[in-house]
């Protein structure tokens, strides 16, 4: 999102930008609208992010960007787009732009308890100003070849600035890109002086005045001939594009993904209980078909807006993964008709949708065009469906091991654990399969498009740890190296290894070739669930030795017993 929108307007013209008159500023407080409909000016087409997409699409990125939530206030976007532009000195007062960082606001003098600063703050503070300054000349030495890559705190330095540009090219209409070109020349926004943006302007400036105005009658009345204005001026517009933007602002007023999460609790705790009648055996089908269908219907919105598979950031493979979980727990289900593996997967599924639905800031849920070395679908599709299906595959298997380590805590009895290890073990071979599948297509599809087969990137080192590091545990259990405990405790730590390859690259390394993916965010989260998993496994492990070794005097120094 920062890409997109950082090239909209010049840093130096920020100051400026300050001092300059607004057309339109008239009350000093604003009110949001909330019995407004927004629904035909949120369709809006308008260009941003390289692609054509809804007004509302735009507005719901902006939004994310400058205050780091789907929204400030309980605000609907758009709304709040057109009060930045409508009431521009109230909304330099208010503090909406996030920074992330402590050490940045730290360095910035500002309050290191607060998260949130208005522009007025931020364009005053001589640090930032100073920093302003500097980064051109960063910029330049940054693209010299061997330059150390820019760290942490310098790119929300960067984005802070960013959002400010961002908001400033809002408020001076520079921002609204909705006056259409002929491709691939980039669209006008509504201060351009052309032939063809007039009827567009006047369509505009009609709309504000009914804003301003408070006019809700006429501010939906011009929001249609708004649309069909910007329609009108695009060249070859067809019923399918039209269709795309209508289905992705139903994607974006529903949040399907919430919803499934939502059913997911719900199948998860049904299922758990379900043995006791025919009546909550039914109820939890129900839910988890219900979940699995609005998943679904949310994948293939998404496919349909992008034209490609929903895997090109971490966003779009967690909800991806949390749907391939479902797919081997049903796929096991029907072998082993144990409703166990039906309520921790959908625990999984849950925990990951619900990861996926509360960290936008984090974990981009914007649609965004392919970068050029994804662009050949065919490879895309088959690579990286096929290598977070594997991880899909050992997310089930830790689940099903932390649960087996429980029930070895708890001394229940022998046949449910062998029941969980034997489920535990066939979905790490669905991995294995997957994930063995899946690097050797990342190999073809690195010789496609980078011109060599394996290059030892972080990507491609860390998935192949990861396949031994499953293929040690299936081979260990073949041979009785290890015995059930040591399965279960070790095929919840192997996931750690899927952990660095799917986050650890793209978000704590962040170098190699497949810097499309690289984003940054969440670390403390992601350490906090590593750190309670080993002292998990730690204190299993403690117990099951004391167990085994008769209570107390384990802990007295009696010789120990192996516990497999």
């Amino acid at each position: 999102m920062r890409e997109s929108f950082k090239k909209i307007l010049p840093i130096s013209l920020i100051a400026f930008l300050l001092f300059v008159g607004h057309a339109f500023a008239g009350e000093p407080k604003a009110q949001d609208h909330g019995s407004w409909s927004f629904n035909q000016l949120g369709l809006t087409p308008v260009q941003s992010g390289g692609r054509l997409k809804p007004f509302d699409s735009f507005a719901r990125e902006v939004v994310l960007f400058e205050t780091g939530s789907r929204s400030f206030e309980k605000w609907n976007s758009v709304d709040l787009l057109f009060s930045w532009i409508t009431y521009p000195d109230y909304w330099e007062a208010q503090s909406f732009i996030r920074i992330n960082r402590e050490d940045v606001r730290r360095q910035l003098g500002l309050d290191e308890k607060r998260t949130h600063f208005s522009p007025q703050e931020l364009m005053s503070n001589l640090s930032l100003s100073q920093y302003v300054g500097e980064l051109e000349h960063k910029k330049q030495s940054s693209q010299a070849p061997g330059a150390p890559q820019a760290s942490a705190r310098e790119q929300e330095l960067k984005a802070v600035i960013d959002r400010l540009s961002l908001f400033h090219s809002i408020v001076s209409g520079q921002g609204w890109l909705v006056v259409p070109r002929p491709a691939p020349e980039a669209w006008g926004n509504v201060l351009d002086h052309t032939k063809e943006s007039e009827g567009i302007r006047s369509n505009f400036v009609r709309l504000i005045k009914a804003y301003q105005a408070s006019n809700q009658e006429q501010f939906e009345r011009e929001s249609f001939l708004f649309k069909s204005a910007v329609e009108g001026e695009i060249s070859g517009f067809t019923t399918g594009m039209k269709n795309s933007l209508f289905a992705e602002s139903v994607y974006n007023r529903t949040r399907p993904f919430f919803y499934s999460w939502v059913l997911y609790l719900v199948s998860a705790l049904v299922w758990a209980v379900s043995s006791r009648s025919m009546f909550w055996k039914r109820l939890a089908s129900v839910s988890l078909f219900s979940a699995i269908s609005t998943q679904v219907i949310g994948i293939a919105l998404r496919c349909f807006v992008s034209g490609r598979p929903p895997v090109t950031n971490m966003y779009e493979s967690v909800i991806w993964v949390s749907l391939g979980v479902m797919i081997f727990a049903i796929i096991l289900y029907g072998v082993h008709r144990q409703a166990v593996i039906l309520s921790v997967s959908s625990f999984l599924a849950m925990f990951a949708l619900i990861a996926a639905d509360f960290a936008p800031a984090i974990l981009d849920p914007s649609i965004h065009p392919l970068v050029p070395v994804l662009r050949s679908n065919y490879w895309l599709t088959i690579h990286v469906l096929t290598i977070t299906l594997g991880y899909a595959a050992f997310m089930l298997a830790l689940g099903l091991s932390n649960l087996t380590l429980f029930h070895f805590i708890k001394k229940v009895s022998q046949q449910k654990i062998t029941s969980l290890n034997q489920m535990t073990y066939r979905s790490i071979q669905f991995g294995v399969v997957f994930i063995t599948a899946g690097t050797i297509l990342g190999g073809i599809w690195a010789d496609y498009s980078w011109g060599r087969f394996w290059g030892w990137d972080p990507k491609e080192v860390w998935a192949l740890i990861t396949l031994l590091c499953y293929l040690v545990i299936l081979h260990g259990r073949y041979t009785n190296w290890i015995g059930p405990f040591g399965f279960a405790a070790w095929s919840s730590i192997s996931f750690l290894s899927v952990v660095m390859a799917w986050y650890g690259v793209n978000f704590i390394l962040g170098v190699g070739l497949h810097s499309y993916g690289f984003a940054s965010g969440g670390t403390p989260w992601v350490l906090g669930f590593v750190a309670l998993e080993v002292l998990y496994v730690i204190v299993a492990s403690l117990i099951r030795y004391s167990q085994v070794n008769g209570g107390l005097k384990f802990w007295i120094g009696k010789n120990s017993v192996s516990p497999h």
